[in-house]
């Protein structure tokens, strides 16, 4: 097996995380996962070869995790050990019925694989700044745009709180100030006109200033800035201004 480089990790750390957030959205996008799967075995074996192929190699990796043998050996009732987890996943993935709680099923197993190694690259090759745990190029919001639009976007992608900039300085939307300044809607033509309205002339939503760091912070550091506020950060590239955010980190992003 060749040993992987830290840029190699970081590369493929990353692209498990994008590939669960996918199958978390849409279970039959599982295989996004295993293709993901299959890309790490193949440059960790050099050649390509089957799934199952590449087991022995990926099991090695996944070892530098906790969560791939001792905590499911402590809590057997909570963690399935990496081992057998990836043979479910394998035979799973070659019987030909991937439609309804089969597939829930599948991509449940994929997405438990697919958080041991993200961990165990980033645990095991030592990724200790923002840049190797933020989500890349986040989705915000315009200060032009209708609250019906931001409603939309902040549903759609499961986000308690949307980027917004304003006057040259970025905020934060808050989902329960929507949904609070949508509640407080006195009749179904208020509700209308509400959703229709501006964020910039909606002005009983509070927007509230974002704290930013830089790509290169410590996740030490990092933690610090969140002071017990669960509100994320907004990730600026090493020696630049704020008008130009690169990821987004929120403490869901540091399980």
């Amino acid at each position: 097996m060749e040993e992987l480089t830290v840029s190699e990790a970081k590369c493929f750390a990353n692209q498990f995380r994008i590939a669960r957030e996918a199958t978390l959205k849409d279970a039959e996008d599982f295989d996004q996962i295993i293709h993901s799967v299959e890309r790490f075995g193949s440059l960790l074996l050099g050649k390509v070869k089957s799934l199952g192929g590449y087991k022995s190699s990926i099991c090695e990796v996944a070892d530098r995790s906790l969560l791939a043998k001792e905590i499911p050996e402590q809590w057997s009732e909570f963690h399935v050990p990496f081992e057998r987890l990836y043979d479910l996943v394998k035979d799973a993935r070659n019987d030909a019925m991937h439609q309804g709680a089969f597939a829930r099923t599948l991509a449940e197993h994929s997405v438990q694989l697919s958080l041991v190694l993200e961990d165990a690259l980033r645990k095991g090759y030592n990724m200790g700044t923002v840049g190797e745990y933020m989500v890349r190029n986040p989705i915000c919001g315009e200060i032009w745009q209708p609250v019906s639009f931001l409603r939309q976007t902040m549903l759609a992608n499961a986000f308690s709180y949307l980027p917004v900039k304003k006057g040259g300085a970025w905020y934060l939307v808050a989902d329960l100030d929507v949904a609070n300044y949508l509640a407080n809607a006195a009749s179904k033509d208020d509700r209308k006109k509400r959703l229709a309205m501006r964020l910039s002339l909606a002005t009983d939503i509070q927007l509230k200033s974002a704290r930013s760091c830089f790509s290169g912070t410590s996740l030490e550091d990092a933690l610090k800035k969140f002071d017990g506020d669960p509100s994320p950060l907004l990730v600026e590239r090493n020696g630049t201004n704020s008008a130009e955010i690169v990821g987004i980190l929120a403490p869901f992003d540091l399980l």
